[in-house]
This record gives C-alpha cells, sequence and structure tokens, in this order.
C-alpha cells in the first residue's frame, strides 16, 4: 500500500507517524510526506470510492464557503486488490471544548452562506454592469448535490429537487424505509409511513426554506477543535433545511440546550468534566485489570487515573500501536471464548483440588466467581451500570441491564409503548432461560468492532465495561453493527457451540443495546426497540 500512495502522490518521503484513527466504517492513519503531514482513510468495501468522493466533494464544498475549517481533500485513490485511500491534510485535533459557542456560529454562517449569496446576486442584478459572472461561487436554488454522498455507509441519492418536502420525502425519508421493508418487512413501520408521507407538507406550511448547505452528519464524533478554533470532518453534505442538521446534532450527541445556547458539547465530554469521569475511569480500569489476569487476550495495561484541578480525571494506561482488527479475526474468536470459559475451567479445578488429599482452593491463583455482576460498576457508554452481585443471571439480567435502561427511557421520554411491553416482556424472560446452565462468564461488556483491534503479535481488546454473566450476552454487540468477520464466530462457536434457544436470547441481549443506543443517542432507536420486543413477545 506505501509504494503505491507514495507514488500517486509523487512523494520521495512517506513515514508513518504513529497516529492511527478510524471508526466503525473506515480506518485511518497519519504520513508524514515532502509536502506535508497527510492523513489516508481506507476502506475495502466494494462501494468505498464512491464513499470517499462524496466525502471528498463535500469537503470541497465547505471548504469554499470559508466560513468553518475542514481538513483539505487531496485525492482518493484506488489501490490493486480492492482497496480505496482517501488522502487528505492531517489535523492535529482534540474534543470540541472552549470552541463550542465559535463552532455554533460558524455553522450557522455556513447555513446562511447561499441564502446570502442570493441577495448578492439579486444586489448585482439590479445594479448597472454587473450580473452573475461576478458571483465568486454560484447560488443553488435546488435541493440536492452534485453527487451521491453516505450517511455512515449508506449511499443517499441526491438528484435535485425544487422544494425541500420532495427531496426530504423523496430522497431521505423513503429509501430508508425501502430497506426497513427489504430487510424486516416491518408491517407497522409500512402503515404509519403511508399515513404521514401524506402529514409533512403540512409541517411545512408558511415555512420559507432557502437551501442552505448542510455538513449532512454532524454528530458529536464529527466536530473537533485545534487551537485556531473549531473543525468539521467526515461530512456528507447536500443542500437542504438548515433545521436538519440541528435535529441530528440533538439526537446524536448534541445536548439540546446547549445546541439552542449555540454552545455545543458531547454529553460524554460533559461528564468527562465532571464528577462521573472518575467513576467511569475506575470501572474501565478494573475491566482492564481483570481480563488481565487471565493471561488470555491482550489489554492496555492500566496505569493510574487522575484528578484534574479543575474538575474531571484522567486514565492513563499503556500505549499499543493498533491496527484494524484484519487476519486475527478467527484468533480473536477463539480467545474471546477462553475469556469466557476461564471462570468456568477454575471453578472445575477448585472442585479437583478440593478432591486431592493436601491441596484445597488456595492453590489456585484466580478466585472463582459464582454469582453474577462485578466488583465495582462500570460504565457502557456513560451510563453507569450496577454490578451488585446476584445469584442467577436472569435476575441479574433483568434488573441491573433492562430495567436500568428502561428506567432512564421512563424518565427521559415516558414512552407508554415501551412501559406497557416491557411489563408483558420481562414475565416471559425467565422461560428463555429454561434447561440453560449458566455458569458467570468473564465478559468485555462492550465488545463492539470500534473496541478491538490487532497489532503484528495478534488481537487487542479495550475499553471495557466488565462484569460476570452470561457468555451469549457478549455475542449480541458483536454481531449487530458489523466489523466482525463470520471467522470470529466460528472460532468462537467451535469452543462454545450455541445452545438450544440462542437465537432468541441473542434477540434478547440486542434488546439491552438498542435500548442503550436510545438513551444514548435518541429516538431514532425507538423503532428497532419496541420492534425487538414485539418479536420477543411472540
Amino acid at each position: 500500500m506505501e509504494d503505491a500512495l507514495r507514488r500517486e502522490l509523487g512523494t520521495a518521503v512517506l513515514r508513518p507517524t504513529g497516529y492511527l484513527g478510524g471508526g466503525c466504517i473506515s480506518q485511518g492513519q497519519s504520513y508524514d510526506t515532502d509536502r506535508g503531514r497527510v492523513y489516508v482513510k481506507s476502506n475495502s468495501k466494494a462501494e468505498a470510492r464512491r464513499m470517499f468522493e462524496g466525502e471528498m466533494a463535500s469537503l470541497e464544498a465547505i471548504l469554499k464557503t470559508q466560513t468553518i475549517k475542514v481538513p483539505k481533500p487531496i485525492k482518493v485513490i484506488d489501490l490493486p486488490g480492492g482497496n480505496t485511500l482517501f488522502v487528505m491534510e492531517h489535523l492535529e485535533m482534540r474534543g470540541l471544548n472552549r470552541h463550542s459557542a465559535k463552532l455554533g456560529t460558524q455553522l450557522a454562517d455556513l447555513h446562511l452562506h447561499n441564502q446570502q449569496l442570493g441577495e448578492k446576486l439579486k444586489k448585482e442584478e439590479s445594479t448597472v454592469g454587473k450580473g452573475q459572472g461576478q458571483m465568486e461561487v454560484q447560488f443553488v436554488d435546488q435541493f440536492g448535490f452534485h453527487t451521491v454522498t453516505c450517511c455512515g455507509y449508506l449511499p443517499q441519492v441526491n438528484d435535485w429537487q425544487n422544494d425541500w418536502v420532495t427531496f426530504f420525502a423523496k430522497q431521505r425519508i423513503q429509501p430508508q424505509m425501502d430497506m426497513i421493508e427489504k430487510n424486516s418487512g416491518d408491517r407497522e413501520a409500512r402503515e404509519l409511513w403511508a399515513q404521514l408521507q401524506l402529514k409533512i407538507p403540512s409541517l411545512f406550511c408558511d415555512v420559507e426554506i432557502v437551501p442552505a448547505l448542510l455538513h449532512g452528519d454532524l454528530w458529536g464524533g464529527n466536530v473537533a477543535e485545534d487551537d485556531s478554533g473549531p473543525i468539521i470532518f467526515d461530512p456528507a453534505s447536500f443542500y437542504g433545511h438548515s433545521e436538519q442538521q440541528l435535529k441530528q446534532g440533538m439526537e446524536k450527541g448534541m445536548n439540546s440546550s446547549l445546541l439552542k445556547a449555540g454552545c455545543w458539547w458531547t454529553l460524554k465530554e460533559k461528564l468527562l468534566q465532571f464528577y462521573k469521569a472518575r467513576k467511569m475511569f475506575e470501572g474501565e480500569m478494573a475491566s482492564l485489570e481483570a481480563i488481565q489476569k487471565t493471561n488470555i487476550v491482550r489489554v492496555p495495561q492500566p496505569i493510574k487515573i487522575i484528578d484534574l484541578p479543575g474538575g474531571g480525571a484522567m486514565f492513563v494506561m499503556e500505549y499499543l500501536k493498533m491496527k484494524h482488527l484484519n487476519k486475527y479475526s478467527s484468533k480473536l474468536g477463539e480467545q474471546i471464548a477462553d475469556l469466557h470459559l476461564y471462570n468456568q475451567k477454575l471453578g472445575e479445578k477448585l472442585r479437583k483440588e478440593g478432591n486431592t488429599i493436601g491441596k484445597g482452593a488456595g492453590h489456585s491463583e484466580s478466585q472463582y466467581v459464582d454469582k453474577f455482576g462485578f466488583h465495582t460498576a462500570t460504565c457502557c457508554g456513560y451510563i453507569p451500570q450496577v454490578n451488585e452481585w446476584q445469584s442467577d443471571w436472569p435476575s441479574f439480567f433483568i434488573r441491573h441491564r433492562l430495567q436500568a435502561q428502561l428506567d432512564l427511557i421512563e424518565k427521559d421520554y415516558g414512552d407508554r409503548e415501551a412501559r406497557e411491553l416491557w411489563s408483558q416482556l420481562k414475565l416471559k424472560i425467565p422461560e428463555m432461560f429454561c434447561d440453560v446452565e449458566i455458569v458467570p462468564a468473564l465478559l468485555h461488556g462492550d465488545l463492539w468492532a470500534g473496541n478491538v483491534a490487532e497489532d503484528d503479535s495478534g488481537p487487542i481488546i479495550f475499553d471495557p465495561a466488565s462484569f460476570y454473566g452470561h457468555s451469549e450476552f457478549e455475542l449480541a454487540i458483536a454481531g449487530m453493527f458489523g466489523g466482525f468477520s463470520s471467522s470470529f464466530f466460528s472460532a468462537y462457536h467451535s469452543k462454545i457451540p450455541k445452545a438450544p434457544g440462542f437465537e432468541k436470547r441473542n434477540k434478547l441481549y440486542q434488546l439491552f443495546n438498542y435500548i442503550n443506543h436510545w438513551n444514548h443517542f435518541g429516538t431514532g432507536y425507538r423503532g428497532s426497540t419496541l420492534n425487538v420486543m414485539r418479536k420477543l413477545l411472540k
């Protein structure tokens, strides 16, 4: 890859800086070149070029407005073997904090830019000797974009439309509903959409909407800052209604009251600045220590939690040079299975030692755990999880996982349908565990693709929220959002075969993750949550 990259960029120097980035869709790495430092995103999916071309066009469009800082795009490169790269300027970024208000102002300026171009055009046309040819950037009087963009990994058609309602219904909601229909055939969603689409135009009566250039995916993970001010990145731009951007921000990590004030912090960053930071880091440190003691799967060595003078905390741990999980997927599957079997084998060893003359439990290096829970609270995302010990798994899972999450839903949303479905479902949960022997297993607790990696020696897992629970719980989130190959699951189940009723319990464990996402990111996850609850009640 590096030879091709050096050739395409025309640089003699191409030196990795050690900085790795990316998320659950693409991976990234920075390099020093003859012309400065660049950041290179890579993706091996068939649609990667289209995705990167849309991102490049989006960055170019925002850059031309000169309202807000974005990384300067350089080139999209196809590599032999199917991988695609997107090269852009490297920016030294940190979490958005002191420049939040400035970001609010600049985003408003971005949204007003096209409107102000239109006003300038009208003014020039009414002035002798001037016309549209004087404009540096062209005014856009329709809704759409000149190319396809991708929100996440889903492509978005941006064919130009004369009115916003038609564009939004036809090219945003309808394609998403078409995918829901194809993948789950949800009758209730279909019926509700048939009614709703007739009512959408009434929501825009007496509202004048001038096409505004949008970032298109402005959540907390796509904003940052440096010493000079705010930065936005990973856009999926189009010309649309400016309000859509704000709703997206509110539901994906930006607090609505802060948005109204023009002061944007992600909720996680707020928590890190106050008293919950230490509690969260203590749970993570205890989780890393517990996994490390098993000597099964590699984790960063935790070092120390430090309280900061102005509030908040830092968690210091070993630095590991990680890259995206790829060739060690199968090995990770084996190691996660071994992690889940570790406590069971300790119990078997303890029984064997107890039956041997002159030996006892004191010979076991680690202590066998016969209950479900953990010795401290942990956090899944920013939500703290009580881990008080329980003798049986269904009681622990109902009380400390599902009920705790649904209490938050009740507090924040008062959702009647969720409340009614839960009152029926919790009575049925124990029967899903009939004739299933569950030995407490040490779990990572949040094993999605963003929390696994590898280096040259093998797999690495990090950001755990550990507890002793049912091993099947771990697999739910691993299978929900992609990022794990089939070899991971095959290797895992070669050591821990699926027990009878696995598929239904997997849905139950997915339910926890959907509710957790609803609590973190808003009502975009309500439909999935209720749909899973209904399926479990059938």
